[in-house]
C-alpha cells in the first residue's frame, strides 16, 4: 500500500468562484468513470456535490504516486469510497443511526492491490469505534460484500402493472387523490416519507436525490431538469396528505402505452390503493411500471384478477453489517418471547462471539455468553445481518447450510424471534 495515499475529506463548493473545488470535481470524475456515467456538465456537477452536502457524505479518496505520460491526471482518484449517517427504522418505529456506505470505486488498473479491503475495513472499524450499531450499503454487484460480513437484509421487486380496460378492485377505493404540481412534493414529499418510514422496518432517511427526482427536478439520466413529471397526491379524511405518486409518461413509441413511476410514497393502506387506483385511471396508458415495488406488495391482492401484477425481477436492496450485536438487537423490537443463544462468526474479528437474546414480548436483552453454553444457532455476521430486519427466514438459511441448527426446532424458535410482523421495505438506494 506504500504507492497510494488516502484522504478523508468533504464535498466542497469554493466560495469564489460558486464552484465544486478541485479536489471535490476529481472525487467525482472518478466515481464517474466508475459507474460508467456520462461526463457530468457543470451545472449537473454543481447540483451533485450539493446534494451530496446537504446529505452530509464524507469522502475518501486514494491516489496513486506514480503518474505515467498521457493518463489520467494523478489528481483524480484511483478508488473512492463514502459515508454519512441516516436514520434507519429497526422495526415498530424505532428509528436507530446507520452508517451508509456509498460510492465504492476501484479504477481497473488498480484492482488486486488491496485497495477495497484496506477502505472497507478501516472504515467499518471506525464506524464500530464511534457508536454505530450497524453499516449498511447497496450492492451494484452481487458477490463483493458478504466477505466484509454484510447480508442482504432487504429486497425490491420490479413490477409491470396491466391497467387496460377491465383493470378492477376487489374494493371500492375512497380516491381522495387530487393531481399537483411537482413543485409542491418539495415540501409535502419529506413530511409524508418521513411518516412513511416509522411504518416500515428497514426504511431510512431519505437522500436529497429522491426529492428532486420525485419533484422533477432532476433527471438521474441526464443530470437535468425532468420537465416530463407529473405528480398526484392522497388525502386523508381530514384534508392532510399522507401518501403522494410522481410518474411520467414513458413515450409514444413504446408499446404498449406506459407510464413509470418515479416515487410512490403512501403512509395508509387508504392512500395506497387510491394511487394505484389512480395511476390505471390515466389516459392513453395501459400499462405502469415500477422498479421499486415492496417483494410482499399488497397490490396483487387488491385486485380482482392478481395476474395483471407481473413481476418483471426481483433484486436485493439493503445490505447490513452488525457491527456491534448487543446494541444492534437490543434496538429493535422482540414481538415473541423467548430465549435464544447463537454463536456468531466474524472474520473481521469486529462482532463475533457467543451471545443469549431474552425476548419478554416487546423488548430483548442480550447478553455475552461463555463456550460452556450451549448455542442454538451457529452463524455467520453475515447471516445476522440477515436476519436483522425479519426479512430472511432462519429455517430457510439453516436448509441453505448457511445457519447450523444445533438444537433441534430453534430455527423455528429464531424465524418467530425475529420476525417483525411486517416485511421490510426500504423504497430507496445510496
Amino acid at each position: 500500500m506504500t504507492n497510494y495515499r488516502f484522504e478523508d475529506f468533504e464535498p466542497t463548493i469554493d466560495e469564489a468562484t460558486g464552484e465544486p473545488d478541485e479536489r471535490t470535481k476529481a472525487y467525482f470524475a472518478s466515481t464517474s468513470v466508475g459507474f460508467h456515467d456520462p461526463r457530468s456538465t457543470d451545472a449537473a456537477l454543481l447540483g451533485r456535490v450539493k446534494r451530496a452536502i446537504t446529505d452530509g457524505r464524507k469522502l475518501t479518496a486514494v491516489y496513486a504516486d506514480q503518474e505515467f505520460g498521457h493518463g489520467l491526471d494523478s489528481s483524480i482518484p484511483v478508488a473512492t469510497f463514502a459515508w454519512f449517517e441516516k436514520l434507519v427504522n429497526v422495526g415498530g418505529g424505532r428509528l436507530v443511526p446507520g452508517h451508509l456506505i456509498t460510492w465504492i470505486t476501484v479504477r481497473p488498473t488498480h484492482r488486486r492491490r488491496g485497495l477495497l479491503r484496506s477502505l472497507m475495513t478501516t472504515d467499518l472499524a471506525e464506524a464500530k469505534a464511534a457508536g454505530y450499531p450497524f453499516a449498511a450499503l447497496t450492492a451494484t454487484e452481487g458477490g463483493i460484500y458478504s466477505r466484509f460480513g454484510f447480508g442482504v437484509a432487504t429486497w425490491l421487486r420490479s413490477i409491470e402493472v396491466d391497467t387496460s380496460p377491465g383493470f378492477k378492485m376487489v374494493r371500492e377505493p375512497d380516491r381522495r387523490v387530487e393531481m399537483c404540481l411537482p413543485s409542491e412534493l418539495r415540501e409535502l414529499a419529506p413530511k409524508i416519507y418521513d411518516r412513511f418510514m416509522r411504518t416500515s422496518p428497514g426504511a431510512m432517511e431519505r437522500q436529497q436525490t429522491y426529492i428532486e427526482r420525485a419533484t422533477g427536478a432532476l433527471n438521474t439520466e441526464t443530470g437535468e431538469e425532468d420537465r416530463g413529471v407529473r405528480a398526484a397526491l392522497h388525502f386523508d379524511e381530514q384534508g392532510e396528505p399522507d401518501g403522494y405518486v410522481s410518474y411520467k409518461f414513458a413515450g409514444w413509441s413504446k408499446t404498449p402505452p406506459t407510464v413509470d413511476i418515479i416515487d410512490f410514497v403512501a403512509v395508509t393502506d387508504a392512500a395506497y390503493a387510491s394511487l394505484w387506483s389512480f395511476l390505471a385511471a390515466i389516459d392513453l396508458s395501459t400499462r405502469v411500471t415500477f422498479g421499486e415495488s415492496a417483494e410482499y406488495s399488497p397490490l396483487p391482492w387488491l385486485l380482482t384478477d392478481s395476474r395483471r401484477v407481473k413481476t418483471v425481477a426481483s433484486e436485493d436492496n439493503i445490505w447490513i453489517r452488525i457491527l456491534d450485536v448487543k446494541a444492534a438487537l437490543e434496538a429493535r423490537p422482540w414481538y415473541v418471547p423467548g430465549t435464544l443463544t447463537i454463536d456468531i462468526d466474524d472474520s473481521l474479528d469486529l462482532a463475533g462471539g457467543r451471545f443469549t437474546i431474552t425476548s419478554d414480548g416487546e423488548s430483548a436483552e442480550v447478553t455475552p455468553a461463555s463456550d460452556s453454553t450451549p448455542a442454538d444457532l451457529g452463524l455467520g455476521i453475515a447471516e445476522l445481518g440477515s436476519l436483522y430486519l425479519g426479512g430472511a427466514d432462519p429455517v430457510i438459511l439453516a436448509r441453505a447450510g448457511r445457519i447450523d441448527e444445533q438444537t433441534a426446532g430453534s430455527a423455528v424458535l429464531a424465524s418467530a424471534m425475529f420476525s417483525l410482523g411486517r416485511a421490510p421495505y426500504s423504497p430507496n438506494g445510496f
